[in-house]
């Protein structure tokens, strides 16, 4: 069958018959079958899974097209400012326009559904209350409880800050959102200080995480930022790029057989400079039954054909064991 075929047969599949089959399976129906059928039965399933998810990674479902998050930005604000303060409204909303890309799965998933919805609403939410304060003729961030007195608990409290919830509507707005899509919350996050990098990375109460990764390439030391995601979560980290960069991405298998997604931007091009210097932002996805991974390297030099930073890439995502940064993790 084809990839077309095989995704319509199975999208054909009544899920009353799958349940039923799942009650089968389980029930006592399967402890009178022949040892062989069983096995047989096993092997045909494990095919069918793996053969998904092939088909999947094929046809780049779980690429960066099926990840990126554009919030609906609200219609600007009707109310009446003067000029001075128009401009600073101009450049809250600012702060908005840019494309997240999903940590904790893809379209169509409670994890990619839930953060689209949560950080439309709290960019329409941050812009409306800005608006209002600027009409009072205050400053537009006076409307953030910086102490967060609102938050009753220290679980909310710890909540509220690893979402970046500044009063008690944003808050309750988050936990109706997660709730909705059956999703947890992260409680608690261990800060992990590296002088290499601006952000603080760190590591959440289940095992999910932000952390450097290194690698020799090329005779040198290739360092990257790993973002860990576990299944069943809203994630906390956010990771943005520009509403119109365009990356090439492309599906590829790595030398220790890991199926990944890798989606390249050019940044920038030296054509002047000798030899020609090219700035790469570089992204790869790693997706199991246990959560997500999410790498990001960048590459300065030399490169200058498309082709040979596709190679770059790869040789990059064969020095990653992807699957090692979720182990441990507990769900």
């Amino acid at each position: 069958m084809t990839r077309d075929q095989l995704v319509d047969a199975f999208d054909g599949i009544d899920s009353r018959f799958i349940l039923s089959a799942a009650r089968r399976i389980e029930g006592s129906d399967i402890v009178q079958l022949h040892r062989r059928k069983v096995i047989r039965t096993i092997l045909i399933a494990a095919a069918i899974t793996a053969l998904l998810a092939v088909t999947a990674y094929a046809a780049g479902l779980f690429g960066l097209t099926a990840r990126r998050i554009t919030p609906e930005l609200t219609a600007e604000t009707d109310v009446t400012l003067s000029e001075a303060d128009a401009k600073t409204m101009e450049k809250v909303r600012e702060t908005h326009r840019h494309s997240y890309i999903s940590l904790g799965g893809v379209t169509g998933s409670p994890e990619y559904s839930a953060a689209a919805e949560w950080l439309s609403w709290r960019a329409a939410h941050e812009e409306e209350m800005a608006a209002a304060q600027l009409q009072k003729g205050e400053t537009y961030y006076e409307w953030r409880d910086l102490e967060r007195s609102f938050a009753e608990t220290d679980e909310e409290l710890a909540v509220a800050q690893l979402y970046g919830c500044w009063d008690r509507e944003s808050l309750d707005k988050l936990c109706e959102i997660a709730d909705a899509h059956g999703l947890k919350l992260h409680t608690e996050r261990t800060r992990l200080f590296d002088a290499r990098f601006f952000d603080a990375l760190g590591v959440y109460e289940n095992g999910s995480s932000k952390r450097e990764g290194m690698i020799e390439l090329d005779g040198e030391r290739k360092y990257f930022e790993v973002y860990t995601e576990l299944t069943g979560y809203l994630p906390a980290e956010e990771l943005t790029t520009s509403l119109t960069d365009e990356y090439m991405e492309w599906e590829y298998t790595t030398t220790g057989g890991e199926a990944v997604s890798i989606a390249i931007l050019e940044l920038s091009r030296q054509a002047q400079s000798n030899p020609p210097c090219t700035s790469l932002r570089c992204l790869a996805f790693w997706h199991g039954a246990q959560g997500d991974v999410t790498v990001v390297f960048s590459y300065n030099g030399a490169i200058d054909e498309p082709e040979d930073w596709q190679a770059y890439a790869e040789r990059f995502a064969d020095g990653v064991d992807f699957e090692s940064y979720l182990k441990g993790a507990q769900s």
